[in-house]
């Protein structure tokens, strides 16, 4: 009877490990992200240096939010790493659709492999994000894409927001690159 109980306690807990969203929601992003990549290296024009940055930083933000983000099905996530050459930084928001909560997180300075969070609200502090979120909320990527189609020369960085419904299995992403954004 023992034994009996101790494998239905093993069979719920590998049940529950994979039921968590969060790797879920890495590989839809991962995939949205790869398919950006491909489209702006197509693109792009060969005497415009266009920077994205690794992948590889999603699955330590979710990696992060593995507790908060157990039970959610629906998220919109907000990639936006720095324009710099040589920074590695990235800031990321999460907003998780079905608990109405915004994760503002960050790379840390001293070790690239931790992630923090900022803050955990149900409104966006900062004007840039509030706005980049309205933007996509209200379906106006063409607008994103055409602040970030200015001629400047250097180096840009595309920013990208994906939105991942793992009930609905509609996935959509919006890419643009970065612009200065004055309130």
């Amino acid at each position: 009877m023992k034994n009996g109980k101790l494998n239905l306690l093993y069979i719920l807990y590998i049940m529950f490990l994979y039921s968590c969203s969060t790797p879920k929601f890495y590989s839809e992003i991962n995939q949205m992200q790869n398919d950006i990549k491909n489209e702006t290296e197509k693109n792009t024009d060969s005497a415009i240096s266009v920077k994205i940055k690794s992948n590889d930083v999603n699955r330590l933000v979710f990696k992060r939010l593995e507790k908060e983000l157990v039970y959610t099905n629906h998220i919109i996530y907000f990639n936006i790493p720095s324009s710099s050459i040589m920074d590695e930084k990235y800031w990321f928001v999460v907003y998780d659709v079905d608990n109405q909560k915004y994760y503002e997180l960050e790379s840390s300075d001293n070790n690239k492999k931790r992630i923090q969070l900022l803050n955990s609200s149900d409104t966006l502090i900062n004007s840039y994000y509030r706005f980049i979120f309205n933007s996509y909320l209200d379906d106006k990527c063409e607008m994103l894409k055409q602040k970030g189609n200015t001629s400047k020369s250097g180096v840009s960085t595309y920013e990208a927001i994906y939105e991942v419904n793992l009930k609905s299995k509609v996935n959509r992403s919006c890419y643009f690159r970065n612009f200065l954004y004055l309130e």
